[in-house]
């Protein structure tokens, strides 16, 4: 687990810096009491400590957030002060609402840095990009067919032509936004069908499957791109687009809330779990690392599985 030190070294706009870099200052600044700061930040600096700031992105923090759900509850007996901090496990699971509230002090710090113009022009919080979790027994958030439906209507309307294809792509594939963004023009086998990619964040090669429409449009979309290029470029071609402004809205234009665009991730595997595709097919589709991540979307497979079970059973004994 990553530390916070007590008297970090200051931190220079243009400079990288570490998340751990961050976490220093930030708590050598921080004047409130709450031993609940201190606790967050030390799971966080575990988990992005090693990265430069400027460069986590949603998935990072999905993935973070993730880990801090499989972690469970801790209990901090060394009060706010990182340098007193006493964390041991609680045993017990970590609440949605407990996960919010790490995810809120993780975008507090990076709000912060940004207001003293350590991040970059444009810099969008990577916390934004992923989900507030529901409480009170609620399920995680997928688009509904219709949604679907909608956001890709309102998308095709944006100023940004490949804003529709991205998002077919992500409900399509359940690949993550860091993935997708990081394709570029020979990854794809538009004949095959077929995108490489050669380190997820997994560390290992994945081979995404492309649907027809979506390589059709892919095809009639890449005009003189070179193979080195990336498929979802800005004005530079080396450089990913920065679209969180146009996808909200899109959102907007469709009437859709409580939407991030990890949120297409989710409906990948909510909507094949509802068609009843097992639990391990899904993993694979989703290249989750291990079956325990999946299986948030069991209930999705209660009906496919009552109607499995008639199938068999339903008729009674011969």
């Amino acid at each position: 687990m990553g530390q916070v030190l007590t008297h970090p070294l200051p931190l220079t706009k243009g400079q990288p810096f570490t998340f751990q870099d961050l976490a220093d200052v930030y708590m050598s600044c921080y004047k409130g009491r709450s031993a609940n700061q201190a606790t967050c930040l030390v799971f966080f600096v575990g988990q992005l400590g090693h990265k430069i700031a400027t460069e986590i992105d949603g998935d990072d923090v999905q993935d973070a957030l993730d880990a801090l759900a499989r972690r469970g509850g801790v209990i901090n007996r060394g009060g706010a002060r990182a340098e007193n901090k006493r964390i041991t496990s609680s045993g017990k699971p970590l609440a949605p609402a407990s996960i919010n509230r790490y995810r809120t002090v993780l975008q507090g710090v990076l709000t912060w840095a940004q207001k003293r113009r350590l991040m970059p022009r444009n810099w969008v919080n990577p916390v934004k990009e992923t989900e507030v979790l529901p409480v009170g027994g609620g399920r995680i958030r997928f688009l509904t067919e219709d949604e679907y439906r909608r956001l890709l209507q309102a998308a095709r309307a944006s100023r940004w032509n490949m804003l529709h294809v991205l998002i077919k792509l992500a409900v399509t594939t359940g690949a993550r936004k860091g993935t997708l963004m990081g394709l570029r023009w020979g990854d794809l086998d538009l004949t095959k069908k077929q995108a490489f990619v050669e380190r997820t964040k997994n560390d290992e090669p994945f081979v995404i499957l492309l649907q027809d429409d979506v390589a059709f449009e892919l095809a009639k979309l890449r005009g003189g791109a070179l193979d080195e290029h990336l498929v979802f470029s800005g004005r530079y071609p080396f450089r990913p687009r920065q679209f969180h402004s146009a996808f909200q809205a899109a959102l907007a234009d469709a009437g859709i809330e409580g939407v991030v665009f990890h949120t297409l991730r989710h409906t990948h595997a909510s909507w094949l779990a509802q068609k009843g595709v097992p639990l391990l097919a899904i993993a694979e589709s989703m290249n989750h690392r291990t079956l325990a991540m999946t299986k948030r979307y069991a209930h999705l497979c209660i009906d496919s599985r009552a109607q499995m079970l008639r199938q068999v059973f339903g008729n009674g004994p011969a």
